[in-house]
């Protein structure tokens, strides 16, 4: 009876033999995983005999392949009869080569229902001269050019039957796109970068053209001759007007967009964000070409002021401080009854030295604790902390007596004794690398990690922190 459900996924690795997964098991197989090399001349026999032998797929991805993924291989995806979903992870797009333009508009219309073409959030780093000695070393233009072009015609063709689409903006066909309907798609995510001002006035116009869409996700980088970038702009398309989003991600958004003016009686999810984010120590190295203007505390107050949003289960918000970041956080705290997970990126002024009040804002968020919230993710820009390590040592709170060079772990635990919150993320920067660490409230007391699954019930009782 499990049989199905236990053999539903499989992974394959092209540099891996055997390349076909066992006979008692291929009838079931749904997903399929690709990771490795896809080259037309070294894989493709090994390849096709896995389509072959797995004739009831109905999603696959590939993954791991740096040297990208070749239209020959794509195309003997798509004539599989019963696929709905093909994905591409960061770092498997497509090769520089591609089939001829007369080929790629003869592209029928496909059944996909999901599409997921994802890029490299910084891959603008990777860009270096060509060298023959590193044959292939290509240029960044050349994979944007080979991107639209492969995208276009793939877009278009599933425009009917799609309803997950996940594409990078400024290498889709947007245009075309806006003169098409999508009678089915609920879930949209552009991600990329601004590569003209046209694109900012054109989301809109696409949008219109969406009549079931419930979930957007606008992750696209601002350049630096660009300001906040409006979804709507100051007047709201009368096609739009009729949208229930029930799911809205905006990085950087700008105050005044018409989108907030209506959107938020459905909102489930509302993320108000950075992108790429802010605290990455990458960005650094592409600050000339991508800024970040991120919300002050006031602005970002006046946004969630305008939004009727009584169903707003889960919200993240990244601000700097300024005088009204407590007005904030009591806002954040009192006018969302069903809030259950909360994130907060606050940030401060460039040159703000001061340790930053955990304790206040722990006051501040401390009655949502009992109310709903389950789930809270901090990144407080901490800049006065001990190494890393220190915090697997248990601390006793005492209120009267603050520490003055507390470590995350002492954080994590004066944060979790005021809230009584049951599941906190704190960020931590160490060094090149920032990373969630995640602590827990077992017994009135904080732990560090996650105890494995199946083991939890051993974890309850211990006084300490586990590793």
């Amino acid at each position: 009876m499990c049989t199905p459900f236990l053999f539903q996924c499989c992974q394959v690795r092209t540099r891996t033999l055997p390349l076909i997964p066992p006979d008692a098991i291929r009838v079931y197989v749904r997903y399929l995983t690709l990771r490795g090399y896809y080259k037309p001349e070294n894989d493709t026999p090994e390849f096709l005999s896995v389509l072959y032998h797995l004739p009831f797929l109905t999603s696959i991805t590939f993954e791991a392949a740096p040297e990208g993924v070749t239209w020959f291989v794509v195309e003997r995806c798509l004539q599989l009869p019963n696929l709905s979903a093909l994905t591409f992870s960061q770092n498997s797009q497509w090769l520089v080569t591609l089939p001829a333009p007369d080929a790629l508009r003869s592209l029928p219309r496909l059944p996909l229902t999901t599409l997921s073409y994802a890029t490299l959030v910084w891959r603008e780093l990777k860009e270096r001269p060509y060298d023959d000695r590193f044959p292939h070393t290509h240029l960044l233009a050349d994979e944007y050019a080979a991107e639209a072009r492969g995208l276009a015609p793939l877009i278009l063709a599933i425009r009917e039957t799609v309803e997950r689409l996940y594409i990078p903006l400024d290498a889709s066909p947007v245009g075309e796109m806006c003169q098409c309907t999508w009678p089915n798609l609920t879930d949209l995510r552009l991600r990329g970068a601004y590569a003209d001002s046209m694109l900012r006035s054109i989301i809109s116009i696409l949008l219109s053209r969406m009549p079931r869409l419930h979930s957007l996700s606008v992750e696209l980088a601002q350049p630096p001759y660009h300001s906040r970038a409006p979804v709507f702009g100051t007047a709201v398309p009368v096609a739009c007007e009729r949208l229930q989003l029930c799911s809205l991600t905006v990085p950087y958004p700008d105050p005044e967009d018409a989108i907030f003016s209506f959107v938020g009686v459905d909102l489930v999810h509302l993320s108000l964000r950075d992108w790429p984010r802010a605290y990455s120590p990458l960005r650094g190295k592409v600050a000339l070409r991508f800024v970040a203007p991120i919300l002050s505390a006031f602005e970002c107050l006046r946004l969630l002021t305008r939004m009727n949003t009584p169903l707003l289960e889960s919200l993240e918000v990244v601000y700097k401080v300024d005088d009204a970041d407590d007005d904030l956080l009591r806002h954040i705290a009192t006018a969302y009854p069903r809030l259950s997970r909360l994130e907060i990126h606050h940030y401060r002024n460039s040159g703000d030295d001061d340790i930053v009040p955990y304790e206040h804002i722990s006051q501040m968020l401390a009655s949502m604790a009992s109310r709903s919230l389950h789930s809270l993710r901090l990144n407080l820009d901490f800049k006065h902390l001990d190494p890393p390590l220190a915090h697997r040592m248990p601390l006793t709170y005492n209120p009267l007596i603050p520490p003055k060079r507390p470590t995350l772990y002492e954080c994590a635990s004066v944060i979790t004794t005021i809230t009584g919150i049951q599941h906190l993320d704190l960020l931590e920067h160490d060094g090149p690398n920032s990373r969630w660490e995640k602590f827990r409230l077992l017994n009135g007391e904080c732990v560090y990690g996650d105890p494995p699954i199946g083991w939890r019930h051993l974890y309850v009782d211990r006084r300490r922190p586990y590793v």
